[in-house]
């Protein structure tokens, strides 16, 4: 399976400013690609800056996968936009059960445009519990039928609670370390 998949990287919330945001072509379990680009810290850049890493990809791949549809804080990512031009189903595996309210009242205290992300994050609906061989994950999909996702991300998981295209851009991105002074 040819998987494309996103993560961002380390950053601080309280300075703002940019943080790093990593994308892998996986081959099956081999890592064939890698972009990196930045993206403003709750800023609203995501989406375009996974579109052109992906684009550049089109046709290597069949599945993108996300860690989250909020990257670098609340910088919220849209996956009806992913689908569409791309032409691919989107799948969001989450390590933790998404806390509705509290982000909610997140986005409403710091947000002036707070109800279109809002409504950019319930774009995949509410995700479903999966058990993994070492833990569980929280997946929704956007493109595809859920059954078919949750395959998806059980063939694609070895190790722990994630599947090896975003664990391998995880590591990737946490290894880059804090955007400073950008």
């Amino acid at each position: 399976m040819r998987v494309a998949a996103f993560e961002d990287g380390s950053f601080n919330p309280k300075r703002g400013g940019k943080a790093f945001l990593l994308g892998v072509l996986m081959e099956d379990f081999r890592l064939a690609e890698l972009s990196i680009s930045l993206v403003r810290v709750d800023g609203l850049d995501a989406t375009d800056k996974i579109l052109e890493a992906a684009e550049g990809w089109r046709g290597k791949f069949s599945l993108l996968m996300l860690s989250s549809l909020a990257y670098a804080g609340f910088n919220v990512v849209d996956p009806e936009r992913l689908s569409s031009r791309l032409k691919t189903p989107v799948v969001v595996v989450l390590s933790r059960k998404p806390r509705r309210r509290a982000v909610e009242r997140a986005l409403k205290k710091h947000f002036p445009d707070w109800e279109v992300r809002l409504k950019i994050l319930e774009k995949v609906g509410k995700p479903v519990r999966l058990r993994l061989p070492g833990g569980e994950a929280y997946v929704s999909a956007y493109g595809m039928r859920l059954g078919e996702a949750l395959e998806a991300v059980r063939r694609l998981t070895v190790f722990g609670g994630k599947p090896e295209p975003l664990r391998a851009a995880n590591l990737l991105a946490k290894g880059l370390g804090i955007v400073e002074n950008l």
